[in-house]
């Protein structure tokens, strides 16, 4: 047999793929913070949070850590601060502080998509039952 003819220029090569992660925190962030951002993007698809989403992500990551750190602190103190010199009682600040993250938190889940609703839509969930199965299926026509 003679020569079988040219050889093609390309070859086929085999690419290992990607692995596939989910984005880590951004360097600067508190410890309690970073603990809720992996907790979050773990619950997501790992394209689920795009690169204009970190830094809102990064927002609402620090203020559920405030607001967490704030609840213990206004609890130590029993929510209410002294004054000491007249002795009144009034509300702590921290009981401020708490609500101002809770708020904030609020309206970035929004943003960004992580509240209750999005999630169950992201998971298949709706609101509707599946409608039962006729009695009647099946006796007149087909099985």
């Amino acid at each position: 047999m003679g020569k079988r003819g040219p050889q093609p220029i390309t070859k086929l090569k085999v690419v290992k793929p990607k692995k596939i992660q989910h984005t880590s925190p951004p360097i600067g962030m508190t410890k309690k913070a970073r603990n809720v951002w992996n907790r979050i993007v773990q619950a997501y698809p790992y394209d689920h949070f795009k690169p204009q989403h970190y830094d809102q992500l990064r927002a609402y990551c620090e203020a559920a850590a405030l607001n967490k750190y704030a609840a213990m602190e206004a609890s130590r103190v029993n929510y209410t601060d002294i004054n000491k010199l007249s002795g009144a009682i009034k509300t702590s600040h921290w009981v401020e502080i708490m609500d101002k993250m809770a708020g904030r938190m609020q309206g970035l889940a929004v943003k960004l998509g992580i509240t209750k609703n999005n999630t169950l839509v992201a998971k298949g969930v709706t609101g509707e039952k599946p409608t039962p199965e006729s009695k009647r299926k099946g006796l007149m026509f087909g099985k």
